[in-house]
């Protein structure tokens, strides 16, 4: 019997969402009270979860347990959705480009 749950896939969307929101492991870790080597190993897809630390999880990236098990999106393309498709290095260009706008309009005000 083949696992319908990808380990490797479900770490690989929890690095990239917890990066989009600008975490650290150490901070992420804590908001969802694991310890950091826990999550490592859950982003490296070495170990799996229970419920209660998926909906902590979930519930910490604004997302749904359906995208981070199964990589199923909701129907409306959001921000979130969009990133989910960079690399790790796209993403990381993208949120320091968008913190560079943020600080430009803020010079403009």
């Amino acid at each position: 019997m083949t696992d319908i749950l990808d380990k490797s896939k479900i770490g690989q969307r929890i690095r990239q969402l917890r990066i989009l929101h600008d975490y650290t492991q150490a901070e992420f870790a804590e908001l969802v009270d694991i310890s950091i080597n826990f999550l490592s190993e859950i982003e490296n897809g070495k170990k799996g979860l229970s419920q209660d630390t998926l909906a902590r999880i979930c519930r910490q990236l604004n997302t749904s347990a359906d995208y981070i098990l199964f990589g199923q999106k909701q129907s409306q393309t959001s921000l979130i959705d969009l990133a989910t498709a960079l690399t790790i290095d796209e993403l990381e260009t993208t949120i320091h480009y968008l913190k560079s706008l943020i600080e430009m309009k803020k010079i403009q005000l």
